[in-house]
């Protein structure tokens, strides 16, 4: 029989049911039924879903919360060993979770506060008190309908173990992913190989460009962020090498992984992506990113030079080296990329680190600036400096991309008459953009007529359609 010593017990018991209940509910408005139907989430759930995860309460699935919700109102004994089963499984998410993020699990503050609950909510259906209220006076039965309860509720705690390992076998996702080694490199300085290389400052970056490189693309993102990727190659009839700079996030800026890491750094997030073996999202971002490299033998290594650090990937084949690189400024969390192309009979990996260690990162700039590389640009180009000048014009256009004289010798700078393998439909949109902003341009139509005929056909066909 109940005493008034129990009401408090009994309070709590009645409270806790509900909740359960109450979560069963939510789960299926707010997660079950949009995906099923196709209809909007209700809004302000995140704050509610946020109560229902610190207070342990959603360690349950919706099936067993409305089980052991009801038995628990009930007071029907087996649902006591069913509560303390479901809080035990926080080990398993825990440990989950640690396979999921790493390190940047413990980052996550909220764990702290479900596990204090987790632990209160042990020690209540524990209690001597609570047992009574459950009238139960009879020994657990391994071989009864509420053991294979308990046992299911376990089992279904290791649903994101068993898919992860699924995902694994099925696309073949590595087991385990060599944590990369440290290198430190050492700054580059023009003055040691000025016969080979030159120093520009191209965008935002300073760095080595080999000599007989010149730039051949150069795309801009007018928005918010000003994303942006050149292109440098060699110069003759024989591609020897590409080189690219972009400062456009290897994996794009990931906000739900970074928040799920606690907004860690954007080096922290290429780190863990690159390294995660189990995370299945992590796998499918970083497979996605490496289909259509060329070479199996996968050099990867995290490189730390005075105050950037970042990682760098090559591969090879017999005739080609190729790869990757990223780099982030420590403090300011500013980053340039890129990946290169060469073949090994006119370079080697001594050029790439050349043009690694030599990377610095430059203050924006303001774009009262840009006619200032203007005028550097036309001297350069008159003097048949043509890498220079079309780093200066680049400059131009970027800070400025409406002037219309920018653009155009932008574009004129790429066209090279004895230069093979020109990016002539990239020059094309150049001019035309050019003619967008100054109809008029006379010079613009000239040379847009002159390299009419060298724009691929597939191009023209596109450009119809």
């Amino acid at each position: 029989m109940e005493t008034r010593n129990y009401r408090i017990q009994t309070s709590i018991l009645w409270i806790y049911s509900i909740l359960l209940l109450i979560y069963a509910v939510f789960d299926i408005v707010v997660n079950i039924l949009p995906k099923l139907l196709t209809i909007s989430i209700i809004p302000n759930a995140a704050f509610l879903n946020y109560f229902f995860i610190l207070t342990g309460i959603s360690l349950y699935l919706t099936p067993i919360n409305i089980i052991v919700g009801y038995g628990l109102l009930r007071r029907r004994y087996w649902a006591r060993y069913a509560v303390i089963a479901a809080m035990l499984t926080f080990l398993v998410v825990i440990f989950t979770q640690y396979l999921y993020l790493g390190i940047f699990s413990l980052f996550q503050y909220g764990i702290y506060v479900q596990f204090f609950f987790v632990v209160l909510t042990l020690l209540f259906f524990t209690w001597k008190r609570v047992k009574v209220l459950f009238g139960e006076y009879r020994p657990f039965k391994l071989k009864s309908w509420y053991a294979a309860l308990v046992i299911i509720i376990i089992l279904f705690s290791f649903y994101s173990i068993f898919f992860s390992i699924f995902m694994k076998i099925k696309f073949n996702f590595p087991f385990f992913v060599d944590k990369p080694r440290v290198t430190i490199l050492k700054k580059s300085i023009v003055p040691e190989a000025p016969e080979k290389y030159l120093k520009v400052e191209i965008l935002n970056v300073s760095l080595l460009i080999p000599k007989e490189f010149i730039i051949r693309q150069l795309f801009k993102t007018e928005g918010k962020d000003y994303e942006w990727r050149v292109v440098f190659q060699n110069k003759g009839k024989e591609i020897r090498g590409v080189i690219n700079l972009t400062n456009e996030l290897p994996y794009g800026d990931e906000e739900e992984f970074r928040k799920r890491l606690g907004h860690t750094s954007k080096f922290d997030l290429e780190k863990y992506i690159l390294t995660n073996n189990w995370n299945p999202g992590a796998a499918f971002i970083r497979s996605h990113y490496q289909k259509g490299h060329i070479g199996d033998l996968i050099d990867f290594k995290e490189i730390h030079m005075d105050n950037c650090k970042g990682f760098w990937e090559r591969r090879q084949t017999d005739i080609l080296i190729s790869g990757g690189f990223s780099l982030y400024k420590r403090k300011e969390d500013q980053f340039i990329g890129g990946g290169y192309l060469l073949l090994k009979k006119y370079f080697d990996e001594s050029n790439i680190l050349s043009v690694l260690s030599s990377i610095e990162f430059l203050k924006p700039e303001d774009t009262r600036q840009a006619n200032t590389h203007y005028e550097r640009g036309l001297v350069f180009y008159q003097s048949r400096d043509i890498l220079q000048a079309q780093t200066e014009f680049a400059n131009a256009y970027y800070l400025s991309p409406e002037n219309p004289d920018y653009t155009f010798m932008l574009a004129r700078s790429l066209y090279l008459k004895d230069q093979e393998f020109l990016d002539y439909t990239h020059i094309k949109d150049l001019l035309n953009k050019v003619l967008k902003l100054k109809p008029g341009h006379k010079e613009a139509q000239k040379l847009l007529k002159e390299i009419e005929p060298r724009v691929p056909k597939e191009a023209k066909k596109l450009e119809i359609r």
